[in-house]
């Protein structure tokens, strides 16, 4: 009876935690871009966005993550295989260590440094949907530093599960 009663204390001191942290997201809805997605909103500020809401920047107020959330037009009509060709040819990219696709969606991800921080190696990951002619994508990228790779994982598995086009 006493090892119950210790669970029970203990599951009533970390449950109203982890609620708190999964309430602090929010639908994000780009009128422009035609998308939607949750992001986080507890430990991330937008620092920058487009006009008409295309896109979105958000920084970690007390980390080193960052998130960028849009939407376009694929001009070319890229594949989900030739875009992955694309981006892996990106000067920043020091590897690409995962990549997975469907019709109509992909994910890359990886290690890479970004501009501001020229020596610090970070881990990114991505995610693109395309509508079914592959005109039209929504997109979001998120780095973090190496060594939060596991506190950072739940915030990329929300993103990736709500991440898609509306139209």
């Amino acid at each position: 009876m006493h090892l119950r009663s210790m669970i029970l204390g203990l599951w009533l001191t970390v449950a109203p935690t982890a609620y708190a942290v999964a309430g602090d997201w929010s639908r994000f809805e780009a009128p422009g871009s035609q998308f939607v997605l949750d992001l986080p909103t507890g430990t991330f500020v937008a620092t920058n966005g487009a006009k008409g809401g295309a896109r979105l920047t958000l920084s970690e107020t007390a980390g080193g993550a960052v998130i960028d959330v849009y939407g376009g037009t694929n001009v070319k009509r890229l594949e989900p295989r030739e875009f992955i060709a694309e981006l892996s040819r990106s000067p920043r990219i020091a590897d690409t260590s995962y990549t997975a696709s469907g019709k109509g969606w992909f994910v890359i991800s990886g290690h890479y440094v970004r501009e501001a921080s020229d020596k610090q190696t970070l881990i990114y990951y991505a995610k693109f949907v395309f509508s079914r002619d592959l005109r039209r994508f929504a997109a979001f990228e998120i780095s973090y530093p190496v060594m939060e790779k596991l506190r950072m994982d739940p915030v990329v598995k929300r993103m990736e599960e709500t991440l898609q086009l509306v139209r």
